[in-house]
């Protein structure tokens, strides 16, 4: 067993049962002495908990998240994200929800062959256009929550979430997991039911499990920033789903992908017309941008071609490769 699943399926079964007692016990306290008992519980270490609905648990298995399960009733299974589609081996177009993508000229793509990724609810945008796509990905439970109509009409489509998706998508969109293959997956260091490690003993466990993570060396930013090449260990947020779409393509074979739409310009112009306000620019410079030059840093030698099509995207240019003279699909 990898070292790094080693140590989620012990720290897990130790440290999260204790914490759910004392929440039930909780439960009986006073309304007010109840919330900072939750609080308490979920403090420090294990802050990134708070933001799950615990009627909602999850299963863990040697290679990560199995199931999911309401009040202990199995509702969601899981299979890793390497047996979700087959080995990608065209080239990639993914579609994010920037302004760009409204003038983007869509009609090449569907006699492309290309295959098509999109994040968020962008599957409703590209129906609209005729087109559907072979894969969505979710890593913002809020989105799930106000625009999760996005996904459940996606059907069929097989989706890769965060585990705080896949628990707020069902909360508020139960149907929207009908008729679909799932692959849950963890951010990295904000693993379901284990404490967060310090930064060091993060960098030992992962060097111990054969060095999956490529951690972001300055010390002087506060943020775990890098890039994961398995997904069944942990995925890196960056601040903007897109990227965790990018740790997944290459994971899964991927070497050309382009991006439509990904413009990291803030809600005001989003696709979405109910779009709820982001924090894009205010993650941009310590979080966003960081990540990318990890990633361009990963992947320089692995052949791998990744161009953005955004006109408007802040993103250094030498950060992906250039784009090709001409229409990319003549």
């Amino acid at each position: 067993m990898n070292p790094l699943h080693s140590y989620l399926l012990t720290i897990g079964r130790a440290d999260f049962p204790w914490r759910a007692r004392l929440l039930k016990y909780a439960e009986a306290l006073p309304r007010k002495v109840r919330k900072q008992a939750f609080f308490a519980i979920w403090s420090g270490s294990m802050r990134h908990m708070r933001g799950l609905d615990l009627d909602y648990s999850f299963e863990r298995h040697e290679w990560g998240l199995a199931a999911m399960r309401l009040k202990g009733k199995p509702i969601v299974n899981s299979v890793p994200v390497v047996d979700l589609v087959s080995r990608i081996t065209r080239p990639v177009t993914l579609v994010a929800a920037g302004p760009s993508a409204l003038t983007h000229d869509w009609e090449p793509l569907r006699k492309s062959g290309r295959m098509i990724v999109v994040v968020s609810g962008g599957a409703s945008f590209l129906k609209e256009r005729g087109i559907i796509p072979d894969l969505q990905v979710l890593s913002d439970p809020r989105f799930c929550q106000t625009g999760g109509f996005h996904i459940r009409d996606a059907v069929g489509i097989p989706l890769v979430m965060e585990y705080r998706c896949a628990a707020a998508l069902h909360a508020f969109y139960p149907d929207a997991f009908a008729n679909r293959r799932i692959a849950l997956i963890e951010r990295v260091n904000r693993w379901y039911g284990v404490p967060a490690l310090p930064q060091a003993e993060l960098e030992r466990l992962n060097e111990a499990a054969g060095g999956p993570f490529h951690l972001y060396q300055p010390q002087t930013n506060p943020n775990i920033v890098g890039w994961s090449d398995q997904m069944n260990c942990g995925f890196f947020p960056s601040g903007t789903v897109i990227f965790v779409a990018l740790q997944i393509l290459v994971e899964l074979g991927a070497k050309e992908i382009e991006i439509v739409g990904m413009d990291l310009g803030g809600s005001q112009s989003s696709i979405y017309a109910n779009s709820q306000p982001n924090r894009l620019q205010e993650q941009y410079a310590p979080v966003i941008l960081p990540s990318f030059q990890m990633m361009r840093k990963v992947l320089e030698s692995r052949s791998i071609r990744i161009t953005n099509l955004s006109p408007t995207c802040p993103l250094p240019a030498e950060i992906f490769s250039p784009s090709s003279p001409g229409h990319p699909y003549l």
